[in-house]
């Protein structure tokens, strides 16, 4: 196996084990169990567990990231973002499992406050795009875009703690209060 199949062979272990067990609970051994090499190994790779927390986060944010960028600008409509945000919260809730450990350690945490301030200005600045397309010119959008990366986390806990959420009413509320300020 080479290097780097390596090195993402044990992002993608840490991935999992982060998410289920959080950053202080996961240990090295554990994760480098579970992508089947030697604890050794891991530290050839990262100096330390934090490094890799943050290799983790970065991957799992540039994969999110991607789809955007990649997507045919001129098709991809509100209702089929609100959709696949919505979905996410469903389908894969490790995702946001991750971002709430890396929130609960940026509020403590210098280094990782570093970050998530990153993340989140990457987070606001990929929704701010799309609403730039549809309404251009409002002087708003940037502020939108935090409160509605604040609504899409809100939505995606308050879905993976309570399953009787009803997070499709949700998502059809915050995209008709999306439309209207487009329209405004």
């Amino acid at each position: 196996m080479h290097k780097q199949d390596k090195r993402q062979l044990l992002i993608d272990a840490a991935y999992k084990v982060f998410a289920r067990k959080g950053y202080k609970d996961a240990s090295i051994k554990e994760i480098a169990e579970y992508a089947d090499i030697t604890p050794g190994l891991v530290h050839y790779y990262f100096n330390s567990k934090e490094e890799l927390f943050f290799a983790v986060q970065e991957k799992a944010q540039k994969e999110y990231h991607a789809q955007y960028i990649d997507a045919d600008k001129d098709s991809t409509s509100l209702k089929e973002v609100m959709e696949e945000i919505k979905n996410r919260a469903i389908e894969n809730p490790d995702w946001y499992r991750l971002r709430y450990e890396s929130y609960a350690h940026g509020i403590k945490d210098k280094v990782f406050q570093e970050n998530v301030s990153a993340f989140l200005k990457k987070g606001r600045e990929s929704i701010e795009w799309p609403l730039n397309e549809l309404a251009p010119g409002k002087s708003g959008n940037t502020e939108l875009a935090g409160i509605l990366l604040a609504c899409f986390d809100g939505l995606a806990l308050q879905k993976i703690v309570d399953e009787e959420f009803d997070i499709d009413l949700a998502y059809e509320i915050l995209s008709e209060l999306i439309s209207t300020y487009i329209k405004k």
